[in-house]
Parts: structure tokens; C-alpha cells; sequence
């Protein structure tokens, strides 16, 4: 009878353990141009500044990243997740009222550009100096309208990019006007805001949702 051994624990293979060492410093670079970026603004912070915060070295940040833009784009992206989510729930109102629309914008989306302000604030300093940056930031805007799919789906054939457009143009609105209050500090009426918008987008909605004329 063979004496019984114990198998020896497998180690990651040297791949993985190295792709893991990458995303653990993409991840802090991004941490630390956020915390730099909130510090000093996006024009005022350099590269030098994210290196020393990582207490990391140029070449390793160029590894990752392109640019100061670059690494603002990416610090962006981050919060695309949360923010697609936010447009899918339009999709769970029990029933499209202007009410539900108005409790969704003020529980869910001014909280997200809150939550969010130094990313959305980087990316749109970025987009102006890098015509790269601004390329991502319109595909998020097209991916954010592309969540409200529940109220394109009668814009098909050639109105499939008509309707595509509207959610669009109704995202970017909504994102223009959020920047420019929560983020830069314009002061308007809260409740005014909210039921402005809770009159446009309610009623955008039930024409996206009846599909073209």
C-alpha cells in the first residue's frame, strides 16, 4: 500500500501573479491622481504630482498611462458602472409618472454627481485638451442614452438612430446642467431644478416610449 501524501498547494502561475501586480498599481495611480486631482484641480496637478502621491516612478506610471488626460479618462470611467445603473432604473418604474420621475432624479442621479464631482470635474477639463478624452466622454454619453433601451425599442430601421439621438441629446442635457450646478458651484433652486426636469424628462420619455410620429 502507497503511503498517502499531501499535494503541495499550487502556486498562481507567474502570468497571473504579474497581471494582478499591474491592476493593484493601475488602481493606485487612479487613487492617487484622484486624491491629487481633488487637492489641486486638474490644471494645477502634473504627473509628478500622481507619481510622488503613488510613491511609484514615472516609467511605471507611463506603463499605464498616456498623459495627464489619459489617466483623468480612466479616473472617469470608473464611475460608468453606477452611472449606467442610474439609467436602467428608469426602466423599474412600476408606472411612468412625472412623480417617479422627479423622486428618480432627486434620489439617484443629483447623489451620483455628487458622489462623483472630482471624476466628472477632471473629465471635463480633459475634453478640452484632448481631442481622445472627449471621444470617450461622447461614448459615455451614447452608452448612458443606449440604458434607456425599454424606451427605444419602437425607434427601429432608419429611426433606430433618431431615437438614439433623443436619449442622447436628453443625457447630455441633463449632464451639462448637473456640471455646471453640482459641480461648479452654480447656484440654482433645487426644487425649481427638479421640477423642471422632472417636466422634461417625463415627457420625453412617453414620446421616446410611443416611438416616431
Amino acid at each position: 500500500m502507497e503511503p498517502v501524501t499531501s499535494s503541495p498547494t499550487a502556486a498562481p502561475p507567474r502570468n497571473a501573479f504579474r497581471e494582478q501586480q499591474r491592476r493593484e498599481a493601475h488602481e493606485r495611480y487612479l487613487d492617487c491622481a484622484r486624491t491629487v486631482f481633488e487637492r489641486l484641480g486638474y490644471h494645477g496637478a502634473t504627473v509628478a504630482d500622481i507619481v510622488t502621491e503613488a510613491n511609484g516612478s514615472r516609467a511605471t506610471f507611463y506603463a499605464h498611462f498616456r498623459d495627464k488626460a489619459d489617466i483623468a479618462a480612466a479616473l472617469f470611467e470608473r464611475a460608468l458602472p453606477p452611472g449606467a445603473a442610474i439609467y436602467r432604473l428608469t426602466a423599474d418604474f412600476p408606472e411612468l409618472t412625472r412623480e417617479r420621475v422627479r423622486d428618480w432624479l432627486d434620489g439617484h442621479v443629483l447623489g451620483f454627481w455628487v458622489r462623483y464631482r472630482v471624476e466628472i470635474d477632471v473629465i471635463n477639463h480633459a475634453i478640452a485638451d484632448d481631442p481622445g478624452a472627449a471621444a470617450r466622454h461622447y461614448r459615455w454619453i451614447t452608452d448612458a442614452a443606449r440604458e434607456l433601451a425599454p424606451y427605444l425599442v419602437r425607434w427601429t430601421g432608419e429611426q433606430e438612430e433618431v431615437g438614439l439621438t433623443r436619449a442622447s441629446l436628453l443625457v447630455l442635457q441633463l449632464e451639462r446642467l448637473c456640471y455646471h450646478w453640482l459641480v461648479r458651484g452654480v447656484e440654482h433652486d433645487r426644487g425649481m431644478l427638479l421640477d423642471i426636469l422632472a417636466d422634461l424628462w417625463y415627457r420625453e420619455l412617453v414620446l421616446l416610449r410611443e416611438g416616431p410620429r
